[in-house]
């Protein structure tokens, strides 16, 4: 089997060449609904989260990251844009089993009346629009580590697109596919850095033929992102730095990075920055918090004199985690994967392991004792 390093370069390659040489003209494709962000905690590390993603927004960045999914998840954003324009996405992604989730998820565009003209420029009446993308995803780990955790991930989206203007509308049908390599040098390999996780990331988004509204066919924004993301846990906490390398048909190559901080995995600072922005600086900002199993998360955008741009998401963690049936063999098998990490000195993982033991049977003695040991270790 090839070995962790093999596999990241090889794909390395594969990115590369994967990405188109140019990106088109600014303005040359429709459905650019499609290009509002979701997530704010994706939003606000500058929105670079190729290779981060890693929760039920996943399928807007890259669909490979839903197989790191172990709970059925819903989540969904709400952001308020300029001049009335309102913007909701939502996904529900449901585990099958540890590595394999199915997913579905809604885009939708609305904007207030505005003021119709006929050809001479005469006013004819208030007029609306709205868009939509609904679609059904699937994401597996192709790979795994000893602990069963994806080593390589693939994913794929399919959707359905509708535009409407007034009485006129278009119906087309796109795709989102991706990919996400996991690299976890055991202690000591790389540095003294404890608990890291590397992840490259690749996807492409918005690939379809395109809307026909009447004779003309405009093509959709189909955009491609390389990414890079480096996660550790310095005294517990978790830090992870990300960064982008984005191209789209109708946008001019940028690039964007990102960080995050999460104290306690309770409260979570963000910012972040992207280049090519026309109006403003770039600069992205904001924070999340995390009570038992609801997620409160919040973002900004700045776009220069035309002000910013806010997002608030909700994720909600629905029911026990797809491995989590109460089950004595899942139990056991739990607590494994949690000892092999101890073993390796992964403590923290390791404590998750045993955590999760704990929601699957309560007062497990075993657990409780492994999770004694790991805290003894990080003592030490």
């Amino acid at each position: 089997m090839k070995t962790p390093r093999r596999i990241l370069a090889g794909i390395c390659i594969c990115l590369c060449s994967a990405l188109p040489a140019q990106a088109g003209e600014p303005g040359a494709a429709g459905a650019t609904f499609l290009k509002f962000a979701s997530s704010p905690r994706a939003v606000g590390m500058g929105e670079a989260h190729a290779a981060a993603a890693e929760d039920a927004y996943s399928v807007y960045w890259n669909p490979a990251g839903l197989a790191s999914l172990e709970h059925p998840q819903f989540a969904m954003t709400y952001n308020r844009s300029f001049e009335g324009v309102d913007h909701q996405y939502l996904s529900l992604a449901y585990p099958l089993r540890r590595g394999s989730v199915l997913d579905f998820n809604l885009t939708r565009l609305g904007m207030t009346e505005f003021q119709g003209y006929d050809a001479q420029g005469a006013k004819t009446g208030m007029i609306d629009s709205s868009d939509y993308a609904a679609g059904l995803a699937y994401s597996r780990a192709l790979m795994k580590d000893r602990a069963e955790r994806p080593t390589l991930s693939v994913g794929l989206n399919l959707k359905g697109v509708w535009e409407r203007l007034d009485s006129v509308s278009a119906m087309t049908a796109a795709a989102d596919a991706g990919a996400i390599a996991y690299y976890r040098p055991k202690p000591g390999s790389l540095s003294a850095v404890p608990d890291q996780e590397w992840r490259l990331g690749l996807s492409a988004s918005n690939l379809g033929p395109g809307l026909k509204f009447d004779q003309a066919r405009t093509p959709l924004p189909d955009t491609y992102r390389l990414g890079l993301a480096w996660r550790c846990r310095p005294g517990g906490d978790s830090l992870t730095l990300t960064a982008d390398q984005v191209l789209s048909h109708d946008e001019r190559f940028y690039a964007a990075m990102g960080a995050e901080y999460a104290v306690f995995d309770l409260l979570a600072l963000r910012m972040g920055y992207r280049t090519g922005q026309d109006i403003g600086q770039g600069f992205r900002g904001g924070i999340g918090f995390k009570l038992k199993v609801i997620e409160l998360d919040y973002a900004f955008a700045g776009y220069g004199e035309l002000g910013q741009m806010h997002r608030v998401g909700l994720t909600v963690w629905l029911g026990r985690p797809a491995i989590a049936q109460l089950d004595k063999r899942m139990v056991r098998d739990v607590l494994q994967n949690g000892k092999k990490l101890l073993r390796e000195g992964r403590v923290y993982d390791a404590l998750l392991e045993f955590d999760k033991a704990l929601q699957i049977d309560p007062g497990n003695q075993a657990a409780l004792e492994y999770m004694r040991e790991a805290n003894e270790q990080l003592k030490r």
